[in-house]
């Protein structure tokens, strides 16, 4: 395969967190800016409470690490109550940076509204780790907003449709009348109306479980191949429904991997479903599979509408909004492409995408081939 086009997306690259270091002495913060991007955050640095300050009406941060001991008018504690005008403790988590000497000040720190606190001189690896506590803690928060957002509106408007749709059946069955074409079109609805529910709670679950780390891997000798054709198979019925052709392109001998099987053809499930979400009806959808540097890639491309710049940037993020809409009316929690991210990068893989030259997107994953010995497979692109 050619190289990737310059609009290609890799999904493992996203920006991360963005953490603030406020510290007048300019040795320290920078040290510390260094060890919190090597954990993959990103970080803004200031010396003093007027500089952070116009840093905060820039950026939406995710965290400040504030010294309290600052020089020029606006002090540690007075930038605290700054924060704390507009961010709640949960919003913006604040570790306090103190002197050994500063026991009082840390206590009226806390009171006002700081989350945690280190004294100085401290080693840089215990501040990362509670950044680290913290940042947890305020996603858990995040995602914990979601769901009651997602329980009053997304799963509250599905359940009333369907006790309706359950009210309206149990009015029109009787024992002795046959089923019309009416009423198997309301249990369809019925059958979907669930599915949704059902992916809304799952997909829910997978994001918190990840978010706090308890996501296990069942690595099992897996044939890929045999999972792509399953996906494949997952997804006919669909396609077929809305006059979608989908199309396989295997190279010879593709390997077996180490993997969860259940979670790969997660990932295989979601990037089929979706690109015949977003196709128009009467295209083709092709999956292309092959092996090359011991890695296995599989591709999933259709002829939709493309991928926007803007499109580009947030495609895998959670609860995502994107420009383009489901082409048959269907519904999307705006979670399988962030769930396929970390489920991908738990298996050493990567996702990502690009817009293709004439029409329509492709979605990719790389996962590290491990061939069963006496396979002895190599393989070339699928022309």
């Amino acid at each position: 395969m050619s190289s990737a086009p310059s609009d290609m997306i890799e999904g493992n690259r996203e920006k991360r967190e963005l953490v603030l270091v406020v510290d007048d002495d300019e040795g320290l913060r920078t040290a510390l800016g260094i060890g919190l991007k090597r954990d993959g955050y990103q970080i803004q640095l200031a010396g003093d409470g007027q500089e952070a300050s116009r840093l905060m009406a820039q950026y939406r941060f995710d965290l400040v690490l504030l010294d309290i001991r600052l020089p020029g008018t606006m002090g540690g504690l007075d930038l605290l109550h700054e924060i704390r005008r507009n961010h709640s403790p949960l919003n913006l988590p604040v570790i306090i940076v103190s002197g050994s000497g500063d026991a009082d000040i840390i206590v009226t720190a806390l009171r006002d509204g700081a989350n945690d606190y280190v004294v100085k001189p401290f080693d840089t690896g215990t501040v990362r780790a509670r950044v680290r506590t913290q940042i947890t803690l305020k996603g858990l928060k995040d995602i914990n907003d979601h769901f009651l957002r997602t329980a009053s509106h997304d799963l509250k408007k599905p359940i009333m449709l369907m006790l309706d749709v359950a009210q309206q059946l149990r009015l029109e069955l009787k024992p002795d009348k046959p089923v019309s074409a009416d009423d198997l079109s309301a249990l369809d609805l019925l059958t979907d109306t669930a599915r949704y529910m059902q992916q809304i709670i799952s997909e829910l679950v997978d994001v918190g479980a990840m978010r706090a780390g308890r996501v296990r891997l069942r690595i099992t000798p897996t044939d890929f191949g045999a999972l792509v054709r399953q996906a494949v198979a997952h997804n006919t019925g669909y396609g077929h429904n809305k006059g979608i052709e989908i199309g396989l392109r295997f190279a010879s001998g593709i390997p077996h991997i180490e993997a969860d099987e259940l979670r790969i053809l997660q990932i295989l499930d979601n990037l089929i479903g979706n690109a015949i979400k977003f196709s128009p009806p009467d295209t083709a959808i092709v999956i292309s599979t092959w092996t090359s540097g011991g890695t296995i890639t599989c591709e999933v491309s259709d002829q939709g509408p493309g991928l926007s710049e803007e499109d580009i940037g947030k495609l895998f993020q959670p609860y995502a909004a994107l420009s383009n809409k489901p082409t048959g009316k269907e519904q999307s929690t705006g979670l399988g492409l962030a769930i396929c991210k970390e489920l991908i990068a738990l298996h050493g893989g990567t996702i990502g995408a690009r817009n293709n030259p004439g029409r329509g997107a492709t979605f990719w994953i790389r996962i590290p081939a491990n061939p069963s010995p006496g396979t002895g497979a190599t393989a070339v692109p699928a022309g």
